[in-house]
């Protein structure tokens, strides 16, 4: 049995020999920089591939809005609940989906995420009436695609830097590739087919991100030592360290407060557009060529503002601010868009606009946050966007109400208007902010183990003929807010007149 055992390739998982080297004298692989390049392009083809299909479904499922209508028989703003809950879900589950990703790996969370979608997306196909797309479609096919979504986005911001926004814009822009695709697939499947057969094809196409999810190759190992900070956080001392969280960040706070805002009428076109377009008398197919527009559009500006952004010279925040002022305005002007090509120069500017503030949404929370709490930090984005998923029903009571879509577009340009003042305090925050957290223990940091323990209160004394393997440290931990304005502290180590009294231990402050 033990030649067996030591014979196969499993052997890894497996031996009787004992380890030559204890796990915890084992260092810490080597950190890979972003390669700025590389495979990168390869995680960003299949994050493309991935908004393609998963965020293009969500944002033609305007189409399937009529099919359920005459279905079911039931209002506009309890109908459009089905897409608005899994709008909700996908941002919801934001921080799950990070937390995951990280744990064990993009490759894996994004795979179960498109099997989640694929059973769900069949089983909406039987569904006997809407409490059950609520469910089907809503829950479980909400929860697939932030599982989906979001590893994507996590592994562009770690393999570009300066390339970053250029990466993001190709990426976010799948989302409208998607919408201008599937918005007459699922039309054309629709009209020969029926919705049901159009959702079961649908599934069928969700194994393209089954396939591309392999490609998602992490470019750290999981759960690899960063620096000093980070071994003491997965120490049992992490309860002595004072974090204050981003929740108590200014900046963070006003960043998901505009996002916020100008979030909650995010999806009302993609829902309602083509029903407010019939509603003007405009023939059905002539209507969802007003969502090929938007899409077209959305797809190249998102590749072009995520080019320009690169720049040093362009304030991104700024461009963020314009392209929210730009949708707010556009949206206000819905009531006096009567005739067809009215609608359609709507739709050409408005993915124009949204663009902006669409591609530079992880782009900005990268900046502000720091790569250490992106992950974190995007999911809690992802969270507090779930706003969005109150848009479209809201429309649609108003619709039901006042029997037109035009207030429910005027208070959602508004949110964008005001989200854009908002915005406009984050330079204010930046320039007021200092270090928001202090706190100071002494911990003994071993070199050979990088285990760290906290000093007794009785500390022994090192002789002068002893060699010691260990170096005492006095730990400051901070909370700093990554801008322009604060230069990041070092490691700096020095002697004076303590370290002088103290032999050869090295007093570090980090």
């Amino acid at each position: 049995m033990h030649i067996f055992w030591t014979a196969i390739p499993f052997r890894r998982f497996y031996s009787e020999e004992p380890e030559l080297i204890s796990r915890e004298l084992r260092r810490p692989p080597p950190i890979k920089p972003p390669p700025d390049g590389g495979w990168g392009w390869v995680i960003v083809l299949s994050s493309f591939l991935y908004n393609v299909l998963v965020l293009g479904y969500h944002n033609s499922f305007g189409v399937y809005l009529i099919s359920l209508l005459k279905e079911f028989g039931e209002t506009s703003s309890k109908t459009a609940w089905v897409g608005s809950i899994s709008y909700g879900f996908i941002m919801v589950c934001g921080p799950l989906s990070g937390k995951l990703t990280v744990r064990y790996g993009a490759r894996e969370i994004s795979i179960l995420g498109s099997l989640i979608i694929m059973i769900s997306t069949v089983c909406s196909s039987y569904a006997p009436n809407l409490g059950t797309l609520f469910f089907t479609h809503g829950f479980l096919t909400g929860v697939g695609s932030s599982f989906a979504f979001t590893p994507g986005m996590i592994m562009v911001s770690q393999y570009f830097t300066t390339k970053r926004s250029l990466a993001t814009g190709i990426v976010m822009s799948g989302g409208a590739a998607g919408a201008l695709v599937q918005t007459r697939l699922h039309l054309f499947l629709i009209d020969i087919l029926g919705w049901r057969q159009s959702l079961r094809v649908f599934s069928g196409l969700m194994i393209i991100c089954v396939i591309t999810g392999f490609t998602y190759l992490p470019l750290n190992p999981k759960g690899y030592t960063r620096s000093v900070v980070d071994n003491l956080k997965n120490s049992p001392l992490k309860k002595f360290v004072v974090d204050l969280g981003l929740w108590k960040d200014k900046i963070f706070l006003i960043w998901v407060a505009a996002n916020g805002l100008c979030k909650f009428g995010f999806f009302i076109p993609y829902v309602h557009l083509v029903k407010h377009a019939v509603q003007l008398g405009i023939p059905v197919h002539s209507a969802t060529n007003i969502m090929l527009f938007l899409g077209l559009t959305s797809m190249i500006s998102r590749i072009i503002f995520g080019r320009i952004c690169d720049s040093e010279r362009i304030n991104r925040l700024y461009i963020n601010q314009a392209s929210v002022f730009g949708v707010g305005l556009l949206y206000m002007l819905i009531p006096v868009l009567h005739s067809y090509g009215s609608l359609v120069a709507f739709g050409l500017f408005l993915g124009i606009a949204d663009a902006g503030n669409y591609i530079l949404l992880p782009v900005l929370t990268f900046d502000l946050m720091g790569a250490e709490k992106m992950p974190v930090a995007w999911g809690f984005m992802l969270t507090v966007n779930a706003v969005s998923c109150l848009g479209p029903p809201f429309a649609g009571w108003v619709n039901d109400m006042t029997g037109s879509y035009n207030l429910g577009f005027v208070v959602a340009g508004a949110l964008n208007v005001a989200a854009c003042f908002v915005l406009a305090l984050i330079p204010i925050a930046k320039r007021s902010t200092r270090q928001t957290c202090k706190s100071i223990m002494n911990v003994t940091i071993d070199r050979s183990t990088q285990e760290i323990t906290q000093w007794a209160d009785n500390l022994p004394p090192i002789a002068e003929e002893e060699s010691p393997v260990s170096k005492y440290v006095n730990y400051f931990s901070t909370t700093t807010f990554r801008s322009p304005e604060i230069t990041e502290s070092r490691p700096e180590v020095y002697r004076g007149d303590d370290a002088e009294t103290a032999g050869p231990a090295e007093v570090t402050r980090l």
